[in-house]
């Protein structure tokens, strides 16, 4: 009676506080007056101190504030549960949703106070945990309520847990691993163009600004996934003008500021670089791209190196969703991951057989946080697996008044009652040494270690550095917990047997559309020709395909089209770049040759193969086998043109006809669209009988006509010979002819 009497008299101390900030607080309607006047967040409890109780007789300080309409009387109660420390993770899920479990019927209240002018109400009690009847190590429900005083209703409750390790008691350790995405969505669509300018706010005072401080923030053990597509794009920004959807803008320096910052923020910490853009690598196995997600793998990795300049590995893949099937597993394995984090609910544990004396469950010791996996590839991987319930707290919206506190609170609970489960599990736990625990006898003998995992559910997650900082001394301090880097966590003995990759129906419907990949793929062709064609192959487009497959268009399809259509008519720009001329041709006679002539307007020399058919065979066809004329690589040089000659056989008399002309790369890839040419075919066999007969007649008129001369000639001599037949010097008689120099 005189403790109760001493609690009673602490709790109805009411401190002046500051204006705290709103918890998780589950308003209820507390009467016709308050009800009307009720804000959002009625109760706010802003303040635990010290976080985790570890002085029986220490002081426990817990302050916040009620709001409501002014002058409206309230209550203010403590709920907590004397002599009794949660049980397990599953009941503490159960006393939160209030499903289940609920604490002793034993409070504390504070004595009907009405509300100042302002309709606030700040509290603060002092307590201790011998005051709150914590007589051994645990974790204890702890409540505080606000009821209306005329109706007894509750107008506001928040729940949460005080965990109680006393100094000297030998609690057992649990090894906490964290991983941070620096990750955000592409903003370029082509390598040249950015679809928006949102990466020079979030550089300064966004976002990824946020995820800066929260890198220089955290130690040497916290394990950051980087985006290479992220430290692209900043890079590109920083380094010089560019264009943002056709607006020309000048280089940002804070792009350089803040990419320099990162690298030395990162300097001596684990980091692991995702696949470029970290793409949604289950759609793209599934559609058939693993070319793709192969690629993003290896590009990622280096490009990473590259720009941090030092080695970074990309040998553990962290999917979007923490949610891989089989098929992505394989792939991954071949890609040269060696180890997945993953969700652990993606890989429940199996359900023990009822009769199995040494069975345990979930809901009695949480599983440790590595297995080991087995793929197509020669070695297993390791399944890293991410605790859902300290994911979710870590990567939680704590931006309302009280929330970070109060998570913090929640991540100290649960890693605790994680040691205090194996402390208390049963004979059948693996690598179990002792069943000491809370209020236990636990002697100088050891249990195993466990290892947690926590990540924030979204690689798009926003942090409050403060927050996350908070955390991480809060955990560091903790006697329970011992900081450990992601690359060091390995699957235990006596492994925890589960069921294999849990991958819904849902999960795929979450994934990229088939339409949206079907344009990857058809983008990814063109693009291949386009880099292949050239004497000098290139990876113009390369990453502009990888982007497009990005997860973070999930959801998303208008921008994901945006994306998809500036790649599109990049790509076409460039394939247009070397072409055809259209222009119609003639080819006379019964056979010939159509002359094509190939035009390079690219800076680069290319080699390219032609693909000639007939569009009507009936009046033209090629004179090649099958029907088709392939050429042999074909080098044009830059800015110049070829020609190339097609022979063609004309049928039927000839007319016009067509021939489509493909050009080819050297793989035989297609390489734009087919040409159409007009040829204008004419038939000349009846002409050319005309033309020779013609040709003979004059020929034969004209050996008629010389014989006939040579007759004359002999008829008439010209040439000073007489009809006797000798010279007319030898005749006595004979007259000289005058002779005269013909034309």
């Amino acid at each position: 009676m005189i403790r109760k009497a001493a609690l009673l008299t602490l709790l109805t101390a009411l401190l002046a506080s500051p204006a705290g900030m709103a918890g998780t607080a589950a308003a209820v309607p507390a009467g016709p007056v308050a009800a009307a006047a009720a804000p959002a967040d009625p109760l706010v409890v802003n303040e635990i101190t010290p976080e985790v109780l570890r002085d029986a007789a220490a002081p426990v300080t817990i302050a916040g504030t009620v709001a409501g309409a002014p002058g409206s009387y309230v209550k203010v109660v403590v709920r907590y549960s004397p002599n009794r420390p949660l049980a397990s993770r599953g009941e503490m899920a159960a006393y939160l949703s209030e499903q289940g479990y609920a604490p002793s019927n034993y409070n504390t209240k504070v004595q009907a106070t009405p509300l100042d002018q302002a309709g606030k109400l700040p509290f603060r009690f002092t307590v201790t945990p011998q005051d709150l009847g914590m007589s051994r190590p645990g974790v204890y429900p702890f409540a505080v309520e606000v009821t209306d005083a005329a109706t007894g209703q509750r107008i506001a409750i928040e729940r949460t847990f005080l965990t109680y390790a006393p100094k000297g008691e030998q609690i057992p350790k649990v090894k906490l691993a964290l991983a941070l995405p620096l990750v955000d969505r592409p903003h370029r669509a082509d390598d040249a163009t950015f679809m928006d300018d949102d990466l020079s706010p979030s550089l300064a005072s966004g976002r990824l600004a946020a995820l800066l401080q929260t890198a220089q923030d955290t130690g040497d053990k916290v394990t950051w996934f980087v985006d290479p597509a992220l430290l692209d794009d900043v890079r590109v920004l920083s380094a010089g003008a560019r264009s943002v959807r056709g607006v020309r803008k000048e280089a940002d320096p804070a792009a350089g500021q803040w990419l320099n910052g990162l690298r030395g923020a990162l300097t001596g910490k684990p980091v692991v670089a995702t696949p470029y853009a970290d793409p949604d690598m289950t759609a793209l196995v599934h559609f058939g791209l693993d070319k793709q997600a192969a690629a993003s793998v290896q590009r990622g990795a280096a490009l990473a190196s590259e720009v941090l300049g030092r080695e970074i590995h990309g040998s553990t893949a962290w999917p979007a969703g923490g949610r891989i099937d089989r098929d992505t597993l394989d792939e991954l394995a071949i890609s040269g991951v060696t180890s997945v984090l993953l969700s652990g609910d993606s890989l429940p544990v199996r359900a023990p057989a009822p009769d199995d004396p040494a069975a345990f469950t979930s809901t009695q010791v949480t599983p440790d946080g590595a297995t080991t996996l087995y793929s197509v590839a020669d070695k297993p991987l390791t399944a890293l697996l991410a605790d859902p319930t300290l994911s979710a707290v870590l990567g939680g919206n704590v931006s309302a008044p009280g929330a970070a506190m109060l998570a913090r609170q929640r991540f100290l609970a649960e890693t605790a009652m994680i040691a205090f489960e194996r402390a208390t599990a049963q004979p059948g736990l693996p690598d179990r040494s002792t069943r000491g625990g809370p209020g236990g006898s636990t002697g100088s003998a050891k249990t195993s270690s466990p290892t947690v995992i926590a990540v924030p559910g979204s690689h798009l997650w926003t942090p409050d550095p403060a927050f996350v900082s908070g955390l991480l001394q809060a955990a560091s301090a903790a006697p329970w917990l011992r900081m450990t880097s992601l690359d060091s966590v390995t699957p235990g003995r006596g492994e925890a047997p589960r069921d294999d990759l849990a991958y819904t129906e849902r999960d795929r419907q979450s994934e990229l559309s088939r339409s949206h990949l079907a344009t990857v793929r058809k983008l990814e062709r063109k693009a291949e020709a386009a880099a292949t064609v050239t004497v000098e192959h290139t990876d113009l487009f390369h990453a502009a395909i990888l982007r497009l497959a990005s997860a973070s268009f999930r959801g998303d399809a208008k921008r994901a089209a945006s994306f998809a259509q500036r790649v599109k008519e990049t790509i076409d720009q460039r394939i247009t770049g070397v072409s055809v001329l259209d222009s119609p041709r003639s080819v006379a006679g019964s056979n010939g040759q159509v002359p094509v002539s190939v035009a390079n307007n690219l800076d680069e020399d290319i080699e390219i193969r032609i693909r000639v058919t007939s569009g009507n065979k009936s009046r033209l066809a090629i004179d090649a086998p099958d029907g088709t004329y392939r050429t042999q690589p074909t080098r044009v040089l830059a800015g110049r043109s070829q020609l190339v000659n097609v022979p063609v056989i004309v049928r039927g008399g000839g007319g016009e006809a067509s021939i489509s002309v493909q050009l080819l790369t050297d793989g035989d890839v297609a390489y734009g669209n087919a040409v159409r040419v007009v040829v204008r075919a004419t038939g000349y066999t009846g002409i050319a009988v005309v033309i020779v007969g013609a040709a003979l007649v004059i020929m034969l008129a004209a050996v008629v006509m010389r014989v006939l001369r040579r007759r004359s000639r002999r008829a008439f001599p010209f040439d000073g010979t007489t009809a006797g037949g000798g010279p007319p010097e030898d005749r006595p008689d004979a007259v000289p002819a005058e002779r005269t120099q013909s034309p």
